[in-house]
């Protein structure tokens, strides 16, 4: 365990010198919109602003199951495309016959786009789908997967300043191809509620159910309640507690992130 405490004391030690790093690099620029992707599994049909370079770093913990440090590195290329990049860190995991294996884990490629922007002044709502490739690029094998998941995303505000917005997502899961046995198959369903406070801070409640590890949660059925709270056009945290439901679930998670964004300099003058 000391070698994981020292993995996670590095990287979030580089990602605490970047919020102070950014916020000075745009302090020149236009207001960013930052769109968090944790801490719910559910995620909206948006994206953040166009030419906005988007950095969210966070610990997941399921005692007697898992723990996972990971990074996610998203781009907005325009304002429909959002081009995703994320990496875990390090992995601590619970295995069937009760060793414990600790390690790099697999990273993911991939992207969002948005099919249907809302208005939440009418009926319909927003609309996109999510692509990713998960790699095998685990330091061990236990942590080795190799597949892919299509995500579904649905979103619609309400209320007279679209205070309530209501998210449902669902997808299919391709996983373990790295294995003897080939491809197994599964999906993923998550419906949550975020509600705004204010501007710079909203709560979350959320349910959600997968028949296969995803998420950096173990399968089961799980509910959630969680924050998120903007402090500047730059920088960001989110936490919250998952509790399982149905037999078989961990019983208790937690999770914490830092979401960090910057505007890109040539994009700076055409905001």
């Amino acid at each position: 365990m000391d070698g994981y405490f020292c993995i996670h004391l590095w990287v979030t030690s580089r990602f605490i010198a970047l919020c102070f790093l950014l916020p000075a690099a745009c302090a020149a620029a236009q207001e960013i919109q930052l769109n968090p992707t944790r801490p719910t599994v559910a995620n909206s049909a948006t994206i953040q602003s166009k030419g906005v370079l988007q950095v969210e770093t966070g610990y997941d913990a399921f005692p007697g199951a898992m723990q996972t440090v990971d990074s996610n590195i998203t781009y907005a290329a325009t304002d429909r495309l959002r081009l995703d990049f994320t990496w875990s860190a390090f992995a601590h995991q619970i295995n069937d016959d009760g060793s414990t294996t600790n390690g790099i884990s697999t990273m993911e490629l991939g992207g969002k786009v948005i099919l249907h922007k809302e208005d939440y002044h009418r009926l319909a709502p927003g609309m996109a789908f999510q692509y990713e490739a998960e790699l095998p690029t685990a330091s061990n094998e236990a942590l080795q997967d190799y597949g892919q998941q299509a995500i579904l995303l649905i979103n619609h505000h309400y209320g007279p300043n679209g205070d309530l917005d209501v998210i449902a997502d669902g997808s299919i899961v391709q996983s373990d191809c790295n294995t003897p046995t080939h491809c197994s198959y599964g999906g993923q369903q998550s419906f949550a509620l975020s509600y705004h406070l204010n501007k710079r801070t909203r709560v979350y409640a959320e349910v959600y159910g997968q028949n296969v590890s995803q998420s950096n949660t173990p399968p089961g059925t799980y509910v959630f309640s969680g924050f998120f709270h903007q402090f500047s056009d730059t920088f960001g945290i989110d936490g919250g507690m998952r509790f399982g439901v149905t037999q078989g679930s961990s019983s208790v998670g937690t999770t914490v992130g830092l979401v960090f964004g910057k505007r890109l300099k040539h994009y700076a003058a055409a905001q």
